[in-house]
């Protein structure tokens, strides 16, 4: 008896060290906005899904550098359960969103976020900035920049397999 109460212990500490030093993921902060075509698109549009929201801008150099890929990807993960968002941001207006859209032919669901209202819910400073969030609604990673697309094909097939 003697000899599992320093057990005990030991499994208490490392169990609560774990919960102390892993870090949990943060939920994705509440937004809602509407589709180009019009359909409302909000955090109940992220449940049961893995989510690559990317917010840009058709005037953005990264953005259009990433946009091929980012097209790339939603046609590669079509049919699985993976969606893209993209959240435009006003720095254009929203004439060359629909624009970009039309010419570009994205495959995606695109807003126009007028106000930067999602944008700050989410942090995001610097364009391109994509968020990565799983099936849950948490985030799993942000990139600021255009991501490694490898890279983040293994993270969506990780977070498509749980």
């Amino acid at each position: 008896m003697k000899k599992l109460i320093p057990v005990a212990a030991a499994a208490l500490i490392a169990g609560l060290l774990a919960f102390v030093l892993i870090p949990a993921k943060p939920a994705a902060p509440a937004f809602s906005l509407t589709s180009l075509d019009g359909r409302p698109v909000n955090n109940g549009t992220l449940n049961g899904k893995v989510s690559f929201i990317n917010f840009w801008y058709p005037s953005c150099p990264g953005c259009v550098s990433e946009m091929p890929k980012i097209i790339k990807t939603a046609q590669d993960y079509q049919g699985k359960n993976f969606q893209v968002l993209g959240i435009a941001q006003p720095i254009d207006p929203i004439e060359s969103v629909h624009q970009y859209v039309k010419e570009y032919g994205l495959p995606f669901t695109v807003m126009y976020d007028a106000d930067k209202t999602a944008a700050k819910a989410f942090g995001t400073q610097v364009y391109p900035t994509s968020v990565l969030i799983d099936k849950n609604g948490n985030i799993l990673k942000t990139y600021v920049g255009e991501p490694n697309f490898s890279q983040l094909y293994q993270e969506i097939d990780q977070a498509l397999a749980q």
